[in-house]
C-alpha cells in the first residue's frame, strides 16, 4: 500500500519579510542612497579644501608647483563639485531650485579651472561670488522644506554664501563662517537622504518635482 508524504510546510514569504528574514529586506536597510554618500563624501573633500590652507605650507613646495596647483584650485574643488550634482538631484527642492544649484557648480567649477590655468583673481572671483548667489537660492530652499539643525544651518550658509557676494571688495573675513559651514551642512544633507522614507515595496521615493 503506497505511502503519503507529508507535505512542506508553506513559507509565509510576507510573514518572513517582516522578521527581516529576507536577503534584499536586510540590504535594503543597510544600503546608503547614492545621494547620501556623495554628500558624505563631499563634506570630506571640503573638510581637507578647508584643511589645505594649514597643511600645504608645511609641505615645503612653492608656490608654482603642480601639486599646490591641483589642490588649490584643480583636482580636489573640482572633485568636491562634481559629487554634489547627485546630491542636488536627491535633496527635495523645486525644479527652479534644483536648477540654481546645478547652475553653482557649473560656476564654481568653470572658476576652478581659470584659477588652475593663472586666470587673475579679478576676473574669476566675481563670477565665482555671482555663482554663490545661485548656491545660496538652492540651499536657502532647501534647508527650509528640511527641519532641525539641517534648517538652521542650511539658512546661515545661504546668508553667509549669498551676503557676501553683495559686499563690494568685502573682507574675506565676512565669508570665513561658510568653510565649516559648508561640509557641515552637507553631512546634515547626507543624513537627511538616508533617512526618507522609504514605501512599503522597500523602493526610494521619487524625487521631488
Amino acid at each position: 500500500m503506497p505511502t503519503m508524504k507529508a507535505a512542506k510546510p508553506v513559507r509565509d514569504a510576507g510573514h518572513d519579510e517582516m522578521r527581516g528574514d529576507s536577503p534584499m529586506h536586510g540590504n535594503q536597510r543597510t544600503s546608503l542612497p547614492g545621494g547620501a554618500l556623495a554628500a558624505y563624501a563631499a563634506a570630506v573633500l571640503f573638510i581637507v579644501s578647508l584643511a589645505r590652507f594649514f597643511f600645504i605650507p608645511r609641505l615645503g613646495l612653492p608656490a608654482s608647483s603642480p601639486i599646490v596647483a591641483e589642490l588649490n584650485g584643480g583636482l580636489l574643488p573640482v572633485a568636491a563639485h562634481l559629487l554634489l550634482f547627485p546630491v542636488i538631484a536627491a535633496l527635495p527642492a523645486p525644479p527652479w531650485a534644483r536648477a540654481a544649484g546645478y547652475g553653482w557648480l557649473v560656476i564654481d567649477i568653470v572658476t576652478d579651472v581659470m584659477a588652475l590655468n593663472g586666470v587673475a583673481d579679478t576676473i574669476y572671483l566675481p563670477m565665482r561670488y555671482g555663482g554663490h548667489v545661485s548656491a545660496a537660492l538652492w540651499i536657502a530652499v532647501a534647508s527650509w522644506q528640511a527641519s532641525g539643525m539641517l534648517r538652521i544651518v542650511g539658512l546661515l550658509l545661504a546668508l553667509d554664501l549669498g551676503g557676501y557676494s553683495f559686499i563690494p571688495h568685502g573682507p574675506i573675513a565676512f565669508l570665513i563662517p561658510s568653510g565649516p559651514l559648508l561640509p557641515l551642512w552637507f553631512a546634515l544633507v547626507g543624513r537627511h537622504i538616508s533617512r526618507r522614507r522609504r514605501p512599503a515595496g522597500g523602493q526610494p521615493e521619487a524625487f521631488d518635482q
